[in-house]
């Protein structure tokens, strides 16, 4: 016959429906200060008396005196520090493994910071120049399951900070939330001004990103002021195009020179917060007009067109979510499939041809920030946008130059990089790695030489050309320069230690050379300052400075480098 269970738990936990430690006292009851009166009742169901009252109550019928409850708590104390001892000095064995699970842990942890520091190494030059734009990279991605919700420091990427920052008494107000229409149109210049703004822009700047066909611009602006009044406010303007005007007028008051500003009445103040405003303000429409969901190439070619602003402003983390979503947009409106074939009137077919392949190239250029890209050049299938003037869209020579000759070289360059990616993530060796990055260098070299416009040589200027072939001249030679260095870069740290690299060492730093050189001569021009000027010019000078630090200081060329660095 079996014994009925007999009660562990006190009679007071029992009544109070709480967990019992089962010892005599209880837990509950020292903290409740009923020690004296703690026990364990009788097993309503079986005649047995928990053994626990019986070894240190001789009897529970027969009450204890003080001294007796006070030796029977001192015992009862001194087995449970006993047992306390016995579990936090654990035996050698376990002592022992429990160290080595320590080496364990201290070696995976060291092993992965060993992982990081050598990814961090193998991209310093890299990371650096990221960081002088505004921008980080990081080698190794430390993945939260779950982040806190308190902002606790500044967004990363970002050069100007747009963490939460409680916002000082001057910058409260309505003036600072552009979101409102009326503050939008507050923003706007007047007629005369933003009309020199859009015309300093097609003329000075488009052939550089070609994200829009001028004509079409200035049709629509037309149409702004003698239909609308000039009103962003009015309920028939599209608020997709202001986003589209601002973009303009931000890449205008950015790019243009200083003494261009200060004669149309921009003083340097005005003029930085008029060229955050106006980026915020592109920002601001495309979300009032729901651009996600209202799929128009008018947002396509506000973002596009916003690129030649963002990097100065600091807003290059932001742009690089906003070009994402361009890409997906243009995507759903077959941009990505303008052939001689597809539907439309030459000038629609032509304006979407030139913001995709704008898209295109900053997609692809943007390769070392992220090591992938998104817009894959097999599914691709667009032409690129005609050698032509904007006054007759009719196909000329390459030798001619146009507003659209400039990106067009520069798309070609820009199709290396996915290429290259694909043939550094395919192989498994730094043998073969490196015997990627030699061939496409190679690439780049002959279609650098061969394929490109003989006005964007060096040869002598024609009166007859358009003002900015002096600029794309020098842009050109600064741009394909880097990206010389964009395609050695995984073997650029390394190639300073390690002489089986000693090519890439010497080509990065000829092009860093060639990027200063170009530099210099671009200051003393009065065209338009370009982000590319001052990134890459950082980009080469962190080569140099890094060839300098490997080298002995009797070394003529540390001199020599140093001299560029300085100067």
């Amino acid at each position: 016959m079996s014994v009925a269970r007999g009660r562990m738990a006190c009679a007071s936990c029992t009544k109070r429906k709480v967990k019992c430690s089962k010892t005599v006292p209880c837990v509950h009851c020292i903290r409740r200060g009923e020690q004296d009166t703690c026990g364990i009742i009788s097993n309503i169901e079986s005649p047995v008396i928990e053994h626990t009252v019986s070894q240190y109550f001789p009897s529970s019928a027969a009450p204890l005196d003080h001294d007796e409850q006070l030796s029977a708590l001192s015992r009862r104390v001194a087995e449970l520090e006993a047992e306390l001892q016995q579990k936090t000095y654990s035996t050698p064995e376990v002592a022992s493994h429990r160290v080595r699970n320590l080496d364990t842990s201290i070696n995976r942890e060291t092993g992965g910071a060993e992982l990081a520091r050598d990814a961090v190494a193998e991209d310093a030059a890299s990371i650096l120049e990221f960081l002088a734009w505004g921008r980080r990279k990081n080698p190794e991605y430390h993945a939260v399951a779950s982040p806190e919700a308190a902002v606790t420091t500044a967004q990363a990427g970002e050069v100007v900070a747009n963490a939460q920052v409680e916002p000082s008494a001057a910058d409260t107000g309505f003036l600072q939330d552009i979101s409102h229409t009326s503050v939008l149109q507050l923003l706007l210049p007047d007629k005369q001004r933003t009309w020199d703004l859009v015309l300093w822009h097609e003329r000075c700047l488009l052939w550089y990103h070609c994200s829009y066909y001028a004509p079409s611009l200035r049709k629509q602006l037309e149409s702004f002021y003698s239909n609308h009044g000039g009103s962003v406010e009015n309920p028939g303007v599209n608020l997709q195009w202001v986003a589209f005007l601002f973009a303009v007028l931000a890449g205008s008051l950015t790019c243009m020179p200083n003494n261009t500003a200060e004669q149309w009445g921009f003083g340097e103040d005005e003029r930085e917060t008029l060229s955050k405003r106006w980026f915020q303000a592109v920002i601001s429409c495309l979300n009032k007009a729901d651009y996600a969901a209202n799929h128009s190439i008018l947002s396509i070619q506000a973002i596009a067109t916003l690129t030649v602003s963002a990097h100065m402003l600091g807003f290059s983390s932001t742009q690089s979510i906003h070009l994402a979503a361009a890409v997906r947009i243009a995507q759903s409106l077959g941009l990505h499939r303008l052939t001689s074939d597809a539907s439309g009137s030459e000038v629609e077919k032509e304006t979407g041809r030139r913001v995709w392949s704008q898209l295109c190239s900053q997609d692809w250029f943007s390769l070392p920030f992220s090591e992938t890209y998104l817009v894959n050049p097999l599914y691709s299938k667009s032409e690129l946008p005609m050698n032509c003037h904007d006054e007759e869209v009719l196909p000329l020579p390459d030798f001619v130059p146009t507003v659209t000759g400039y990106s067009r070289f520069l798309h070609s360059i820009a199709s290396i990089m996915p290429r290259l990616q694909d043939g550094l993530v395919s192989s498994n060796t730094l043998f073969t790695k490196y015997e990627q990055v030699v061939k496409w260098d190679k690439q780049l070299r002959n279609l650098a030489t061969a394929g490109r416009p003989i006005y964007l040589s060096a040869v002598p200027l024609d009166s007859q050309w358009p003002v900015f072939v002096p600029w794309a001249r020098r842009s050109l030679a600064i741009s394909s320069s880097h990206k010389i260095i964009m395609i050695h870069r995984s073997f650029l740290s390394e190639s300073f230690t390690n002489p089986a690299f000693g090519f890439t060492r010497r080509t990065c730093l000829a092009a860093s050379k060639t990027i200063i050189k170009e530099y210099k001569c671009v200051v003393e021009e009065n065209g338009p300052v370009l982000w590319i000027h001052q990134a890459f010019s950082v980009a080469a000078s962190v080569i140099l400075i890094l060839d300098v630090l490997h080298r002995e200081n009797c070394e003529p060329e540390s001199m020599e480098h140093l001299q560029l660095y300085e100067g």
